[in-house]
């Protein structure tokens, strides 16, 4: 065997085995932790996949705008945590014009604006979109949404990598991610699907099935956009990997980057169909 096959093998061996002690560990965490605990978690998590994106848009800025932006996306987190939807807004806000005060010494000859734009990307694609896992906690039955959002998400991801490797023909993307395949993808929202029935039959969620049917399916095709994008920004920079903290899977934001996209799907479809 080549050393790429005995890579190969390595790292889906250990993409298994890290979803067999993460995934476990997390629904203990939904079912038994309170929410200031399960905010200290996210926190954690937010700290080193703001660490892994910064590398990826911002590394050549100064330290000081690095961790002021860092202080913002810890206040947004916190606002959404303990104010809501309002207080999220309310922070997100704030978090605009003092980013935009920040860059002004940069000058005014373009340089200011485009630091400013990938601030402001920073800001929005990562602790603005993770904060909605706070919100969809505070929903009815939102422990047990929260979990949906990862088992449409995670789950769908696993039926997709094993289906397109066993029937994957045709690429879905190949100049963004030349691994995945349109079967592969087809096979993670059928995955989603299942996961979404699953957990409609055990009666956590009062919601009509098919509402969260839907909603597990749609929130899974959403995600999947949320890894191709999270792919572009790891190309534009030359990275595979966002980093390398989980074995066979990368760094924590390759682990998130579906979840980013997929929860404001759950949150605000819930708040469409339910009020």
């Amino acid at each position: 065997m080549s050393t790429q096959d005995s890579w190969k093998r390595y790292l889906q061996t250990s993409r298994v085995y890290s979803s067999a002690v993460f995934i476990p560990l997390f629904i203990a965490v939904l079912a038994l932790a309170p929410k200031w605990l399960f905010f200290l978690l996210l926190a954690g998590a937010l700290a080193l996949a703001l660490n892994e994106l910064w590398w990826i848009l911002c590394p050549d800025e100064s330290g000081k705008l690095k961790w002021l932006t860092f202080a913002l996306s810890f206040a947004l987190a916190a606002s959404s945590c303990w104010g809501g939807m309002v207080g999220m807004a309310g922070m997100f806000v704030l978090v605009i014009m003092i980013l935009s005060l920040a860059v002004l010494p940069l000058g005014s000859d373009g340089k200011d604006l485009s630091v400013l734009g990938r601030l402001l990307l920073f800001t929005v694609y990562l602790p603005l979109l993770l904060s909605h896992l706070l919100l969809v906690w505070d929903l009815p039955d939102g422990r047990s949404l929260v979990a949906m959002v990862f088992l449409v998400t995670w789950g769908g991801d696993a039926f997709s990598f094993y289906t397109g490797k066993a029937w994957g023909r045709h690429k879905l993307a190949p100049n963004i991610s030349p691994n995945k395949t349109i079967e592969g993808s087809v096979g993670g929202v059928i995955g989603a699907g299942i996961f979404s029935l699953l957990l409609a039959a055990t009666g956590l969620v009062s919601l009509p099935w098919l509402v969260i049917l839907g909603l597990g399916m749609v929130a899974n095709v959403v995600g999947q956009l949320g890894d191709l994008f999270e792919s572009s920004l790891k190309r534009s920079a030359g990275l595979k990997d966002s980093g390398m903290i989980i074995p066979g899977h990368g760094g924590l934001l390759d682990r998130l980057d579906s979840v980013l996209f997929a929860v404001p799907v759950i949150y605000y479809g819930i708040w469409l169909v339910a009020g």
